[in-house]
């Protein structure tokens, strides 16, 4: 720890010269005397003092939380002469930038900034000392909230000691959960028991069609009203309710621009949405990211696979990468025949748009959230020029040339834009699945 005066020092020294200088030259004895108690405080304050050896952890309560709840961090001080303050130092994009001070242990105000500070009573050096902060998180991802620039104030203040202390503490703060009001029907669903309708005939709630009454059938499935019609019994037959597997296909190449991070801040929010939603209807959901790394999750079922899921997604980086990707590397229990796949993109990278038909091509049912901020009109310095427009039109043009094209072989787009809310592109993009379905592609 790296050693320093405070104020009281230097006017304690000035003090004490002074009024020694003035009782000396000009005989003035009540010079002497004001001076005396600053004389004293020079000396006890000084005298016994040496390198504070202090021993400091840095630990939190939790390590995972949703935007908006408190993080508590917890400094543990060890060896300590003097008042005790510690400052947390979380990463910038956790918190707001207003330094505001907050209490030591046991009282209830808690404040939130990027440097937060608790102060401790006098401790000494045969005790521990813990400090207690609490942050309120305000942005997702994986932080780390260790980093505390330790101050220890020598006994009467005239010194000072600081130092840093990093202790690697990483804290996930997931996305606040977005409630959907529909989700993806899938084409192809499994025989195990869910939330979506099957075309086949079974125990079910959706009405399919009527039939004679057969040896074997039961007598809760007759329909009686239309056998009184018709003079025989006549039994109702149902579609099944079944789950299917989900794979979330993200899009972390780099040829988004300077819209990089909001394309894949909002991916990743439509990705944990998506996530929690089909696993709360039983369904099994996986994760696919494909750009300069290829990642994947397995699907599967339970809280424990929304745990993996969000860990991966929050773990999700950009690398920039020039090589040819595809899905070939991709374990077959990674991406399940048939499987409903919801890409998340803003379809600015061939490598990604090939990616689809490849999926669509090998019999998957595959559904596309456009997450593209792309404005109304040309933005930049040049925005009102001629060729600035007509290159805005022809970039445009392009892209619906490939939502066209994906929608030719059956890959429905939705587009989403900032500020948007998720239940409206699905929406839409359930209405044009339905347009495919009943066209038979």
């Amino acid at each position: 720890m790296i050693r320093n005066s405070t104020v009281r020092l230097p006017v304690a020294i000035l003090v004490t010269v002074a009024g020694a200088i003035i009782a000396v030259m000009a005989g003035r004895a009540d010079a002497a005397v004001l001076a005396a108690p600053w004389t004293v405080l020079l000396v006890i304050g000084l005298s016994g003092t040496g390198r504070q050896r202090v021993l400091a952890s840095v630990s939190s309560d939790t390590d995972r939380v949703v935007v908006g709840d408190p993080v508590p961090v917890i400094t543990t001080v060890v060896g300590a002469r003097g008042s005790v303050v510690a400052t947390c130092r979380p990463d910038a994009e956790l918190w707001p930038a207003e330094p505001v001070m907050a209490h030591r242990t046991g009282e209830a105000d808690i404040e939130r900034s990027v440097e937060v500070r608790a102060a401790a009573d006098v401790a000494t050096p045969d005790r521990s000392t813990v400090l207690h902060c609490s942050l309120t998180a305000a942005a997702w991802g994986n932080h780390d909230v260790g980093r505390v620039e330790l101050e220890v104030q020598e006994p009467y203040g005239l010194l000072r000691w600081s130092g840093l202390v990093h202790q690697p503490t990483r804290v996930r703060v997931h996305p606040r959960p977005i409630e959907l009001q529909e989700l993806l029907a899938p084409w192809f669903v499994r025989r195990s028991t869910g939330n979506h309708g099957s075309r086949t005939i079974g125990r079910g709630v959706e009405y399919a069609d009527i039939r004679p009454f057969t040896s074997g059938d039961a007598r809760r499935d007759i329909n009686w009203r239309a056998s009184a019609r018709s003079q025989q019994l006549l039994v109702s037959q149902r579609h099944p309710d079944r789950s299917t597997d989900v794979v979330l296909l993200l899009d972390s190449f780099v040829e988004s621009g300077n819209g990089v991070r909001t394309v894949l801040g909002l991916a990743i929010e439509a990705a944990v949405a998506l996530a929690e939603s089909h696993l709360s209807v039983t369904d099994r959901v996986g994760l696919i990211e494909l750009g300069g790394l290829v990642r994947w999750v397995s699907p599967g079922t339970g809280r424990h696979q929304l745990q993996r899921l969000t860990d991966a997604l929050l773990a999700t980086q950009l690398y920039a990468y020039s090589a040819e990707r595809d899905l070939t590397v991709i374990p077959p229990r990674a991406l399940p025949p048939r499987s409903l796949v919801v890409a998340l993109s803003p379809l600015y990278d061939r490598r990604f748009v090939d990616a689809l038909f490849a999926l669509r091509a090998g019999g998957h049912d595959v559904a596309v959230i456009d997450c593209s901020p792309i404005p109304t009109e040309p933005v930049g310095s040049g925005a009102r020029s001629g060729p600035t427009r007509l290159a805005f039109r022809l970039w445009q043009a392009e892209r619906a040339v490939t939502a066209d094209l994906l929608a030719e072989h059956g890959v429905t787009v939705g587009r989403w834009r900032v500020g948007e809310q998720l239940d409206p592109v699905l929406a839409e993009l359930i209405r044009r699945r339905r347009g495919v379905r009943t066209a038979g592609r």
